[in-house]
């Protein structure tokens, strides 16, 4: 599992994204919602799904439907790294790691900037 990351600071390369393409894997990988916001605070989306009209996808075939409800927006103050990776305008796969310093991004960089062992530790711890 991921989670979803809509970023609103700009990426260092200048790459554009498509708006909320991104996903993560160095946080809680339960489809949570966080943002990261244009002042470099990572939010918790916190919400609760409730049930939606199901939809029939192929004869026979029913997808049941949930729809979120917002509850609330945390800061959660986060400090250490992610992994995001998204998607280009062009479909091309973006990916960028994100420090985070005492709950404020520190830097965003492109992932094949960064030293070999630090892509590593990334991957491995999530």
């Amino acid at each position: 599992m991921f989670d979803y990351v809509t970023c609103e600071l700009p990426m260092p390369d200048g790459r554009q994204v498509v708006k909320d393409s991104f996903q993560t894997k160095s946080l809680w990988c339960s489809m949570d919602h966080f943002t990261i916001t244009a002042q470099g605070r990572l939010i918790y989306h916190r919400c609760r799904y409730e049930p939606a009209a199901d939809r029939e996808i192929k004869p026979g075939m029913i997808v049941l439907q949930h729809k979120p409800v917002a509850i609330e927006d945390t800061d959660i103050d986060y400090h250490g790294d992610l992994e995001i990776h998204g998607s280009a305008p062009d479909d091309d796969c973006v990916r960028y790691a994100v420090r985070f310093t005492h709950g404020t991004v520190e830097w965003i960089r492109p992932w094949e900037d960064l030293p070999e062992i630090h892509r590593t530790w990334l991957l491995e711890k999530g």
